[in-house]
């Protein structure tokens, strides 16, 4: 086969051949750079409301292009998965996990998220300070508030939120970021 050395040459066929195949590399490396938390962290992230989830990709592949693995690990709770995580640590055994009652978290009306660290494919929690201050700066760069933050005996590492001039009080009639 003939390669055409002038684009007068080049039938249209060719020319249909050679945009399909520069679609496809498009995509191949357009997925070859996805953060691999990313696709596992998909149908968590759909569940959140509308006005956090592409803030929740976005830290996402920000934390990946900072070489920090991230998936999303918990998001929109009901009242009873709430009531469940708070009982741990008071009334059933474990670690405190949460200082919300149920609605009394962001996460209740889909407006916050949980990440771990990706680390062999697996979800870590690493006891790193700087680590979690690092992913803490970069949810922050984003447009999310962060657990980090809250008063100290409070703070929530891992824990993401949105929910501008919003309180709890106006997400339980039902209210949400515009």
């Amino acid at each position: 086969m003939r390669f055409p050395r002038k684009l007068s040459e080049v039938t249209p066929a060719q020319a249909a051949g050679a945009v399909a195949a520069a679609v496809v590399v498009g995509l191949v490396l357009r997925k070859m750079n996805e953060p691999p938390g990313l696709a596992p962290s998909l149908a968590i992230i759909d569940e959140l409301d509308g006005s956090i989830q592409p803030l929740a990709k976005r830290l996402l592949k920000r934390a990946h292009s900072a070489g920090i693995e991230l998936v999303v690990a918990s998001g929109l709770r009901s009242n009873a998965e709430q009531a469940a995580l708070y009982a741990q640590g008071r009334t059933e055994p474990g670690p405190v996990v949460t200082h919300a009652p149920p609605g009394t978290s962001w996460h209740n009306y889909g407006l916050a998220f949980d990440v771990a660290v990706l680390s062999g494919g697996e979800e870590t929690y690493p006891r790193d300070p700087d680590l979690w201050q690092a992913i803490g700066d970069l949810g922050r760069s984003v447009g999310l508030g962060w657990g980090g933050d809250y008063p100290s005996g409070q703070t929530d590492l891992p824990h993401f939120e949105y929910h501008p001039g919003l309180t709890i009080a106006d997400a339980m009639t039902g209210m949400r970021p515009a």
